[in-house]
């Protein structure tokens, strides 16, 4: 994400200076459209180099890799030997968020990464089914085509941009000659086009993301000729399973558990990587699908699981799963992971739909927002009535005073009641399986929760400026979301105090929310030396309460006064 936003930067710079200097030349647009490949290019050449800086690796050579984990070498040399490429560097992160990726410049450069969760918590067919998984993005060539795909968009945005300021430079200077009226209104419709085609272009390169991953699972079930251990991976990983043995709970306690799970690793990108589930274990050892299903349902029925994937660049664990079990009989095996009886677990919770809630969640989300579009389509029409185009004798300047004074109180109190809604009270005591197994979370439905147990590493494993970290109880692991919102402050907490958290027993209160997966948003985080750590994220969102009211006193001083 910091390479993202510094490269963002960078392309924001530059495209200033291409429009202030050289603003309604088409070599104006000939230089910028090269200025942005030649961005993605240097992106594309830099970002391994900066990824090895930002993150804690410890490169192992190929002889000790191979000693220490022969089954995943035999895959390795296996991938390696038939693809005719040269051996990928390997790495460990020492942290138990389990956790797996690959970059490098191309299939004969590559370095793959894998994270001392990933050894911790799936056996051997597992960490070699998601090893292979990473090896398939090394073979198909998935960092070029990506950096390609995703730079077809950016050049649109790019040509669009370009025209929208030329046309506003020209349209400056427009006089009645019906050829620079011409000019003027093409290149209008130039920068319209270019920014439907920019989305488009956007939606379709997420789209091309989520086929190189399932891409990427079928190369993990040819080298395993079975599709299943990533299944039971990707439900360990993106849903959850193993309890630590460090975690001091007793062993009668945790052999009487009839759940246990845990959060998700990073097979998918780090931003979106929170994905969590549960795997149920009775005390004969034999998986519960009732548990498994529950974690699933969420991804196959709850609105918000589509609205999320349209926009991810990774399918959803249950698809994948569910794409994996398609295989199953092409090599011969049964499907380990069953989803049959999801729908009816998810009608026990929330009835037959779920679309009910979404709308009013979406409703909540967008109440201050659609106040305001409200006001500015009425401020449009005052002005519309104000150059005489069209006739309201009674729309003047104190009635529009007047309705944004209203309308800013409006958006102060939806503001507050939009917090309300998202911040609930009344928390009690919760496990990690308690919450990833509820279908009715959402990034706005909350659920007050207090939880105990250990920090076993960061948000994303390895990063040094990661805020957020990764919880464990004795049910399983969750992401835990500690992100205030002000990105100085997260910064100096992700430097100066995750590190000490990390490998401390906890207590968490805060709000669980499930994204595209399950995590806790802190309210505090309580740490066995007696340490209290306040979030204030909730507190923040009065602000814009508060400036929302005091603009409303301003307009209403002008209204006075006029």
């Amino acid at each position: 994400m910091a390479i993202t936003a510094l490269f963002a930067l960078l392309y924001a710079v530059v495209f200033v200076i291409g429009v202030w200097f050289l603003p309604s030349s088409i070599w104006g647009l000939v230089i910028m459209v090269g200025f942005t490949i030649a961005i993605v290019l240097f992106q594309y050449g830099i970002s391994p180099l900066i990824i090895g800086w930002i993150y804690r690796i410890d490169w192992i050579p190929y002889e000790e890799f191979a000693g220490r984990f022969p089954h995943m070498a035999d895959s390795l040399n296996k991938v390696v030997a038939y693809n005719g490429i040269k051996m990928p560097r390997l790495g460990i992160i020492h942290d138990l968020n389990p956790n797996a990726f690959t970059y490098g410049w191309s299939k004969n450069s590559a370095r793959v990464v894998i994270t001392d969760g990933i050894l911790k918590y799936l056996n051997k067919k597992e960490q070699n089914a998601v090893f292979s998984h990473e090896l398939g993005h090394v073979v198909h060539s998935d960092f070029i085509i990506m950096t390609i795909v995703f730079a077809i968009p950016l050049v649109l945005l790019t040509i669009a941009r370009w025209a929208y300021y030329t046309s506003w430079f020209s349209g400056r200077r427009r006089s009645s000659d019906d050829e620079a009226n011409a000019i003027y209104l093409l290149l209008i419709a130039v920068a319209v086009l270019s920014y439907l085609s920019y989305y488009l272009g956007y939606l379709i390169s997420l789209i091309v993301s989520r086929v190189r991953e399932y891409y990427a699972d079928q190369h993990a079930a040819e080298v395993l000729e079975d599709p299943n251990p990533l299944s039971t991976g990707l439900v360990k990983i993106a849903y959850g399973l193993l309890v630590d043995r460090d975690i001091n709970v007793d062993v009668r306690e945790r052999n009487r558990s009839k759940v246990r799970a845990l959060r998700g690793l990073g097979i998918f990108d780090p931003s979106a990587a929170k994905g969590l589930g549960i795997i149920s274990v009775s005390t004969q050892g034999v998986l519960s699908m009732d548990a498994i299903e529950g974690a699933a349902a969420w991804d196959l029925y709850n609105p918000w699981a589509r609205y999320y994937q349209f926009l991810s660049t990774h399918p959803l664990p249950a698809r994948r799963i569910q794409r994996l079990n398609d295989q199953c009989e092409f090599y011969g095996k049964k499907p380990e992971i069953d989803f049959t009886h999801a729908k009816e677990i998810k009608e026990q919770q929330a009835g037959k739909t779920l679309w009910d809630q979404f709308l009013f969640d979406i409703f909540m989300k967008a109440l201050p927002t659609l106040i305001f579009i409200a006001l500015l389509a009425i401020t449009i029409v005052w002005l519309f009535a104000l150059a005489e185009i069209i006739t309201i004798p009674w729309l003047n300047e104190k009635v529009m005073l007047m309705m944004w004074a209203i309308g800013f109180y409006i958006i102060g109190f939806g503001s507050i009641l939009k917090t309300k809604f998202m911040y609930k009270s009344g928390f009690e005591a919760k496990r990690v399986v308690d919450l990833v197994t509820n279908v009715k979370a959402s990034p706005m439905r909350s659920v007050p929760a207090i939880m105990e147990g250990k920090i076993i590493g960061r948000g994303i494993p390895g990063y040094y400026f990661s805020e957020d970290m990764y919880f464990q109880d004795e049910t399983g692991l969750m992401y835990v979301d500690y992100r205030f919102g002000i990105g100085i402050v997260d910064l100096i907490f992700s430097l100066r105090t995750v590190k000490r958290i990390v490998g401390q027993r906890v207590k968490i209160k805060g709000w669980y929310r499930r994204g595209p997966s399950p995590y806790i948003q802190v309210d505090t985080i309580e740490t066995e030396m007696g340490r209290r750590h306040r979030n204030y994220a909730k507190h923040l969102r009065y602000f814009w309460a508060v400036l929302a009211f005091i603009l409303g006193i301003g307009c209403l001083y002008f209204w006075f006064i006029i």
